[in-house]
């Protein structure tokens, strides 16, 4: 990533976010295979972000998970039947019927994300410049997350 400085122009715009993208790309990375965290669930990426989603979704059909993640059936198949061994996850009946399933997130599940997250505050702590708007950051990122999804599944 450079140290430039940006002008506000349309070529410096693309430059920033093009560093902003690379910057996410290479900070996961070393959060991910830089550091273990010896007190939390290991987890495949595709397990990871299922497990992310059902989480906020708090139930979800796989089928429109599938499509949320832009993942194929047979790939969220095997995530999901990873964390189900793991304890993470259970499939309930999603009608009254019996008809469909919804995959929900255990208790489990929610204290090994507490922990990780933990972890991650923790790790980050050591490395933010004072100050910081670390609000401002996350929220960027997520809006931003939630943007590409949105244009992913209106590609597909």
């Amino acid at each position: 990533m450079s140290n430039r400085i940006y002008d506000g122009g349309m070529v410096a715009r693309r430059e920033a976010l093009a560093d902003l993208a690379d910057g996410v790309v290479a900070m996961a990375r070393e959060i991910e295979s830089g550091h273990r965290y010896e007190s939390v669930v290991p987890l495949t990426l595709n397990e990871r972000i299922a497990l992310r989603v059902i989480d906020r979704a708090g139930g979800i059909a796989p089928s429109e998970l599938a499509e949320l993640l832009g993942l194929q059936r047979s790939n969220l198949s095997t995530a999901l039947r990873g964390l189900e061994a793991k304890g993470l996850v259970t499939r309930e009946s999603g009608h009254g019927d019996g008809r469909g399933v919804v995959v929900r997130s255990t208790a489990f599940a929610g204290e090994n994300l507490e922990r990780l997250r933990g972890n991650w505050a923790d790790l980050l702590a050591e490395v933010a410049p004072p100050g910081a708007d670390l609000e401002g950051a996350a929220e960027l990122l997520e809006r931003m997350t939630r943007a590409l999804i949105e244009r992913r599944r209106h590609q597909d």
